[in-house]
This record gives structure tokens, C-alpha cells and sequence, in this order.
């Protein structure tokens, strides 16, 4: 294994151990708060939902964790399923900077709900593979030809 390997199955250790963390209660929390402080600091974002409900809110969020570990773990469906998800998620009209709002929002969720449990090595175990994904994102959306 080389030292890109092991850090890589070390932010995955990490995420893991906090998302262990999270009990039924504990994740409700964090999927509500989540949403709440992203449609605060996008209110065009909630517009786009045609079907807005618990179940749909949580479908998404598990999806976003599911994409972090997929990049960590899994990198060549990772490759596929973001590509897919980006091309849907146009098709809904989601601009390129509400996936980094969506992403800080999870960000100081995480740290309200978890609150002392949420160590500096989680936080910067997620910032990191966020803000990754988030320039992934960027990337490929300002790569994509405009129709």
C-alpha cells in the first residue's frame, strides 16, 4: 500500500469512526439541520425540489455520504456515479456553487450535532474530501460542454 493509499484509508477510518458516531436520532438531526442551514444560505435551492420530504432529503444525504466514501474507497464508481449525478442534477437546474454550499452546510451540521465528539482529525478528514469533491465537481461542470 502506498502512503496516497494509506492516507486515503486513513480519512476513511476517520469519517467512519464519526459517522459511527450517529445514532438514529443523532442522524435525523444532521440530515434536518443540514438542509436547514443550506436552504438558508440558498433559498433557490429549495425551490428545485419537486418532491420535498423526509424520505427524499434523506436519499440525497446518504447519497453525498456514499459518494465520500465511494472516492475514498472506491474511486472508479465514484468516477461514474458523480458523473451521472451531475448531469441529473443539471437536468433539475442545480447550479455548480450550490454543491460546495450543500457541502459546507453538511460541514457545520456535523459539527453542531456531533459537537465535542467531532475531533480535529474529523474535521479535517471531511474539510478535505469536501473540498475535493467539490473542485471535482467544479471541474467537470466547467468542462462540460454548454447546450
Amino acid at each position: 500500500m502506498t502512503i496516497h493509499d494509506q492516507k486515503y484509508h486513513s480519512d476513511f477510518g476517520v469519517i467512519q469512526s464519526s459517522l459511527q458516531l450517529l445514532n438514529e436520532e443523532k442522524t435525523e438531526k444532521l440530515i434536518s439541520l443540514t438542509y436547514a442551514i443550506f436552504f438558508e444560505a440558498c433559498p433557490a435551492a429549495e425551490s428545485l425540489w419537486e418532491k420535498d420530504d423526509p424520505e427524499s432529503r434523506s436519499k440525497m444525504f446518504n447519497g453525498v455520504i456514499l459518494m465520500v466514501i465511494d472516492k475514498l474507497m472506491r474511486p472508479e464508481i465514484f468516477n461514474v456515479n458523480l458523473d451521472t449525478d451531475i448531469k441529473d442534477h443539471h437536468g433539475y437546474g442545480v447550479k455548480k456553487e450550490m454543491y460546495a454550499m450543500f457541502f459546507h452546510s453538511l460541514m457545520a451540521a456535523l459539527r453542531e450535532v456531533l459537537s465535542d465528539d467531532f475531533t480535529e482529525e474529523m474535521l479535517q478528514a471531511w474539510e478535505k474530501q469536501l473540498e475535493q469533491i467539490s473542485g471535482i465537481v467544479k471541474i467537470h461542470i466547467d468542462s462540460t460542454p454548454k447546450v
